[in-house]
This record gives C-alpha cells, sequence and structure tokens, in this order.
C-alpha cells in the first residue's frame, strides 16, 4: 500500500513539474528565424541591383557573349527581379502583421499563435532561398 501510494506521490509530482512550452520560447525562435532572413533581404537587394545592371547592358554583352538571345535574357532578368521583389513583399507583409506582444492571451494561445507564425516564417526562409540560388546562379552566367 506505500508503495503505491509513493509511486501515485511521484506521479504527482511529475505531472505538476511538467509544464507546457513557455511561448516566449517559441516567440524567441521566430525572432532568430527573422532576423537570419533579414541577412538574405539584403542579398536579395544586391541580386536585383545586379540583374537590373544586367538588364541595361545585355545588348553591350551580346558582343561578349554570342550566344545569348537578348529577348530571352530580358524575360529571365524579369522573371528573377519579380520573384525577389515577391519575396520581398511576402516578407514586409508578414513583419506588418506579426505581433510579437500578445496581449491578455493565455500561454497556449500565444503558444498555438507563435507555431503558426514559426511556420509562416520558415515558408520565407524557403522561398528566399530559392530565389537566392536562382539568381545567384544566374548572375555566375555573366561573372556578377
Amino acid at each position: 500500500m506505500k508503495t503505491i501510494f509513493f509511486l501515485l506521490l511521484v506521479a504527482v509530482c511529475f505531472a505538476s513539474c511538467t509544464q507546457t512550452e513557455s511561448y516566449k520560447v517559441v516567440r524567441q525562435q521566430v525572432l532568430d528565424e527573422h532576423d537570419k532572413i533579414m541577412m538574405d533581404t539584403e542579398r536579395a537587394f544586391k541580386n536585383k541591383m545586379n540583374l537590373d545592371r544586367l538588364g541595361l547592358k545585355l545588348d553591350s554583352l551580346k558582343s561578349i557573349y554570342l550566344e545569348i538571345d537578348t529577348v530571352i535574357e530580358r524575360e529571365r532578368i524579369n522573371t528573377l527581379r519579380n520573384k525577389l521583389i515577391q519575396v520581398d513583399d511576402e516578407m514586409n507583409t508578414w513583419m506588418h502583421q506579426f505581433d510579437a506582444e500578445l496581449g491578455e492571451k493565455s500561454n497556449e494561445e500565444a503558444l498555438a499563435y507563435f507555431e503558426a507564425e514559426k511556420q509562416k516564417v520558415n515558408s520565407l526562409d524557403t522561398l528566399y532561398k530559392d530565389v537566392l540560388k536562382q539568381s545567384d546562379d544566374y548572375l555566375k552566367r555573366f561573372n556578377k
């Protein structure tokens, strides 16, 4: 009987000691990911500037890169520029909608909110990585 009581007491202690994860931990993960992405936004801006410069010089590059079709290259440049602009717009929208201080929400409500925001920011990170790779690869063709 004492053993059962002791085990029950230990189980109650463990149950009372295990708390749900604090929303502050997940919020910090979201903010850390945001900070990491902000470095990507700088690179995206530089790539966009390089694409703009390249687009202006395409006709003169035709003498160096005889095989290029300037019409096709302009379309590629515009497509990459638009992708860079789009992901930047999505990041700006997310930042304007993000609420780091949720006021009177319970830990569970705040945790759910920040978990959802963590998914959004991770998705943005994936988008940035993809478009940066595409634009980096394209610019390397022209040593930019």
